[in-house]
């Protein structure tokens, strides 16, 4: 008879697995797993044993497979059974705030990689260009058309001046009942000295008799005494003159009235004129009396302070004290003096004067200033050359690309445009200085010139002609703006670092809370 057939073991034919070391058994290798598939080879149905035959093969495979132990002792992220881990309400707090913490940082990472901003590059100039483009549209407020004229100065020394070519002129008529008019003679004395503030000591050397070159005065500028009075009763004398010697009582006298203000002479309008009597000796000052055109001594002259040259009347008449009295009366009665003028508009319209000039590219000045025209001569010196800037820029055709630039380098391609400059005295004006930057654009392949600007009002000498200018320097380098790319890899170890730093921290602040607590509890008593 066959003998009893072996009961089956539970599990179908996943037992020879367990048994054999599949899941739990014996190793893959050895006496006891080859002890082992022995066993199932002689027992248990076919199947069975096919089922115990192919378990064993893997089993074989997947021992021949698996690392060495040694290798699992490099594991850098071993974990720690949950059993040994304790959660805390402090710990979830500082995982939430790490949590919050890198999502915020990551989305700021992000963003700014996928905004990356522009990067300037400060460079030798690369343009090679000869020549420069100077644009302008100025409005000069108190000037006809016939007048205003502009000139061009460079470093090189050349200057071209009433450039007529690609510059147009457009008439502009004043608004309001003040159309412009000339100012009077008196008007202009008033008002160029009306502000005239002198120290005691100047005083003191402008109402200083001439009588010799030893005395504690410098006496060297007659025409600053004439100026410093409205009215200069001048005795040009020489010793060795008889008629001069003669003559000295007289003049004392007259001189001693005048200046000590007993006999006030006054103006057409009936105020007080400010007038000085002094005498010049000739022999101590003898480069004086020449300039003056003295002839014959004594030679008295009553200078008037005037807007040009020294104006004066030679007196003629009796050589007495009351005779000199009524020839100065006489002549400054002749004068409004002190008759309140004001600044006004000299012409009836202003000129809008716009165009270009091409200029060598090294430092130099545009400037706008009045000239005489064929049929009207000016007093050039006291032209008023405020005026708007409507534009004032640098290159060709520089509104073409504007609208291309980024925002914050717009401002700088104009900065002058739709600026009021104005002046309120003679002898004043406006003086720009320019700095210019040449800037290229990458990303748009744009070339454009940067300006920085500064101004101030110049006071200049009675003599000169106010002219509007503007000075301009050129820098020798350029700025090349390009984007400012971020290579991916400095994007991925950004975000590694927020991740490990934020969590690094809350882990240390989470430990140092715990660590804490345990010794607060422990200082109480209630540790455990």
């Amino acid at each position: 008879r066959r003998p009893p057939r072996a009961p089956r073991p539970r599990g179908g034919a996943a037992a020879p697995l367990r048994s054999c070391g599949a899941w739990g058994g014996p190793p893959a290798s050895g006496p006891g797993f080859r002890h082992c598939v022995a066993g199932a080879r002689e027992g248990g149905f076919p199947g069975e044993r096919a089922a115990f035959a192919a378990a064993a093969a893997a089993a074989v495979v997947a021992g021949s497979m698996a690392p060495p132990r040694w290798v699992q002792h490099l594991d850098a992220f071993r974990t720690v059974p949950t059993d040994l881990a304790e959660a805390s309400a402090s710990g979830a707090v500082m995982t939430f705030a790490a949590v919050v913490t890198c999502s915020v940082l990551f989305i700021c990472e992000l963003s700014a990689f996928l905004s990356a901003k522009d990067r300037t590059d400060v460079l030798l100039d690369s343009n090679q260009d000869s020549m420069l483009k100077i644009n302008f549209d100025v409005t000069m407020l108190d000037m006809a058309c016939d007048h205003v004229t502009v000139g061009v100065w460079d470093a090189f020394g050349s200057e071209r001046m009433n450039i007529t070519r690609n510059v147009q002129k457009q008439r502009i008529d004043h608004k309001g009942k003040d159309k412009g008019h000339p100012y009077s003679e008196d008007e202009i004395v008033e008002l160029e000295y009306s502000g005239q503030n002198l120290t005691e000591n100047e005083l003191k050397e402008l109402d200083a008799d001439w009588s010799s070159t030893s005395d504690s005065f410098k006496h060297n500028d007659f025409e600053q005494v004439v100026e410093a009075h409205d009215f200069t009763f001048v005795n040009f004398y020489a010793d060795w003159c008889p008629h001069c010697r003669n003559f000295v009582p007289t003049w004392n006298q007259f001189e001693e009235k005048v200046n000590s203000g007993k006999d006030e002479i006054k103006d057409a309008d009936g105020v007080k004129a400010n007038i000085r009597v002094l005498k010049i000796n000739c022999v101590d000052f003898e480069e004086t009396c020449q300039k003056q055109k003295v002839q014959a001594f004594p030679q008295v002259r009553l200078y008037r302070r005037s807007a040009g040259k020294d104006q004066f009347s030679n007196y003629d008449g009796k050589r007495e004290a009351g005779a000199l009295m009524e020839f100065a009366a006489r002549e400054v009665g002749k004068r409004h003096m002190h008759t309140g003028a004001h600044y006004h508009e000299v012409f009836a319209e202003s000129c809008r004067i716009r165009g270009h000039v091409e200029v060598a590219r090294v430092p130099g000045t545009v400037h706008f200033q009045a000239a005489h025209t064929e049929d009207k001569t000016l007093n050039l010196a006291f032209t008023n050359v405020s005026h708007i800037i409507h534009s004032f820029t640098f290159g060709e055709n520089p509104s073409t690309g504007y609208n291309m630039l980024p925002r914050e380098y717009r401002h700088h391609v104009n900065p002058l445009d739709g600026r009021t400059f104005t002046v309120d005295k003679f002898h004043q004006a406006p003086h720009h200085y320019i700095k210019v930057v040449h800037t290229r654009f990458e990303k748009s392949n744009i070339r454009s010139y940067q300006q920085t600007h500064q101004w101030s009002v110049r006071t200049i000498q009675r003599k000169t002609i106010p002219q509007a200018k503007f000075s301009y320097d050129l820098s020798p380098v350029e700025v090349v703006v390009r984007k400012g790319d971020r290579r991916w890899y400095d994007f991925i170890t950004s975000v590694f670092a927020i991740i490990g730093g934020a969590f690094t921290v809350m882990s240390m602040t989470a430990g140092f809370m715990n660590f804490t607590s345990a010794k607060f509890k422990s200082s109480i008593g209630k540790h455990g």
